[in-house]
């Protein structure tokens, strides 16, 4: 619960406003911006084939798209009306869609989601200061590139534990983290738009940018070159329905919503601001060599900054920390999975995700040793972590557009009641349309174009991911079922036999004989 001042109404609605405001701006102003706004392959500018207008276009498109979709997940956070109603994305695909969908998404992110980004959070923290200090002071090669990526490794390590554990034993230093961090996050973003513009008038019109770059850029708008933009961008906003799982601890239910809507807002303003002022004074429109122009490459300035940054990227960290045992909470207390802790559930439920995130964390680490120790001048832990972001991030939007599409359903079949926002139809439809026809570019994208290029790292991890979570999935589904065969026949319905003529209750009745018998011996 968020703990607040009972004598002062006011303050605590400012206070839990703040709270939810800080999850949704920490949760996507982060890795999207820093790790996916370059030239280089994978980056907005880069997969725009270097046009920033497009690039801008297109961070206004999926602006105004996550916006839209935020009014539907407000109508969504509505159902949970009372103290003990989870308001999580299992909860509302429990609700709106069926129970086995619920299952599927809790496995979803539960083991995979977020900690991948747990992972992905805790190994750039620590790349972004060992990179600054390795320009200026060449760490690297002094110390040796293995050493240099094995103390990287240990940092990256205790940070994720440090955050895991913090998040098991204790709530309220997590928020004032993720506060304060937040609110510390715009020094950086605030000194790169104020300093971009300034190199940029001082440099005067002539001076290379991404709008004047050395090589001309394609000018003509290719649908395919929109379309593949999206995709980096995506990631970027990914996370900005999480914080709709405090609305559980929050006393004053309404301040969720305006929050939520404020911060998408905000998020997307300031998205672009950063954007345009990263585009008029760099060509690469990278964000950390920005920084280097801003203060001629001043050391200790330079350092300070990126410091300031990586300290910054801890609110994804935190943040998902947070969020993971919540939803672990949330999953085992709907009975979407078969776990079932009798006492100290959130703690159990910590250490599950503890549990999870390490062994992820330990695979993609060891991952990504093995792929890049070919060159040792390339050697990283950080590979597959980054790469495995995208397809986390395609996971995600799909289960948003299912969980949207239910939403929408229900206006007409009134299963479950919410608070209709006016207007919620149309903007609902929009977002819809809008997202199936992103994520329908995006499949293509990984399995077709990124095939015929032999790129086939995304659609590998694409295809091992979603094996890996049916898998489970199947496997929670026969636990399940075998707790309470009368509500859930799912292990009956594997048997061939049934597949062709099949009396429910016939077969429940003998699968509960059998199964007194072998109790009885």
């Amino acid at each position: 619960m968020i703990k607040v001042n009972k004598k002062n109404k006011a303050k605590n609605k400012i206070f839990e406003f703040l709270t939810v405001f800080s999850m949704v701006f920490g949760l996507v102003i982060g890795n999207g911006i820093y790790l996916k706004n370059s030239k280089e392959p994978g980056g907005v500018l880069g997969e725009a084939a270097g046009n920033p207008y497009i690039a801008i276009f297109v961070w206004v498109f999926i602006g105004v798209m996550c916006t839209l979709m935020m009014l539907t997940f407000i109508e969504a956070t509505s159902t949970a009306t009372n103290d003990g109603d989870h308001s999580t994305v299992q909860s509302w695909a429990k609700k709106f869609i069926n129970r086995r969908s619920a299952s599927l998404f809790s496995i979803l992110y539960i083991c995979m989601y977020m900690p991948v980004l747990i992972s992905l959070a805790a190994l750039f923290s620590i790349e972004i200061v060992f990179d600054t200090f390795n320009d200026f002071f060449s760490i690297a090669s002094k110390w040796g590139m293995v050493k240099f990526t094995i103390i990287k490794i240990v940092l990256s390590t205790i940070l994720l534990i440090f955050f895991q554990l913090l998040n098991i034993y204790t709530f309220s230093p997590s928020r004032y983290i993720q506060t304060i961090l937040t609110f510390v996050k715009f020094l950086p973003l605030i000194v790169a738009i104020v300093g971009s513009f300034s190199v940029f008038f001082i440099g005067g019109v002539d001076q290379k940018n991404s709008f004047n770059p050395s090589e001309p850029f394609e000018k003509s708008w290719k649908l395919t070159t929109i379309f593949a933009t999206i995709i980096p961008i995506m990631f970027a906003f990914d996370g900005f329905v999480y914080a709709a799982t405090l609305r559980k601890d929050c006393e004053n239910k309404k301040v969720v919503p305006p929050a939520m809507l404020s911060a998408i807002l905000a998020v997307t303003l300031f998205y672009i601001t950063v954007t345009v002022s990263i585009f008029v004074s760099r060509e690469d429109g990278n964000i950390f060599e920005l920084f280097n122009s801003i203060f001629n490459s001043n050391v200790y300035l330079v350092v300070f900054f990126k410091i300031i940054i990586a300290l910054t990227m801890l609110t994804i960290l935190n943040g998902y920390s947070t969020l993971l045992p919540k939803t672990i909470n949330s999953a085992i207390e709907e009975k979407l999975i078969f776990l079932n802790f009798k006492s100290n559930l959130y703690k159990k439920g910590g250490y599950l995700g503890f549990a999870i995130c390490g062994l992820i964390y330990i695979i993609f680490v060891s991952l990504s040793i093995i792929i890049t120790s070919k060159n040792i001048n390339e050697l990283s832990a950080f590979y597959i972590s980054n790469y495995s972001s995208n397809s986390s991030v395609m996971f995600s939007f799909t289960s948003y557009l299912i969980i949207m599409i239910g939403v929408l359903v229900n206006k007409k079949t009134k299963k479950v009641k919410v608070e209709n926002i006016k207007g919620g139809l149309v903007t609902g439809i929009i977002s819809i349309v809008m997202l199936t026809i992103v994520l329908g570019y995006a499949y293509y994208d990984f399995f077709v174009n990124k095939m015929i290029n032999k790129d086939y790292t995304d659609p590998l991890l694409l295809i091992v991911f979603g094996i890996i979570i049916a898998i489970i999935w199947f496997i929670n589904e026969i636990l399940l079922s075998k707790k309470n065969i009368e509500k859930n026949d799912f292990i009956l319905r594997l048997n061939p036999k049934n597949w062709i003529k099949y009396n429910k209750e016939q077969k429940v009745k003998e699968y509960l004989n059998k199964k007194g018998n072998k109790n009885n011996v």
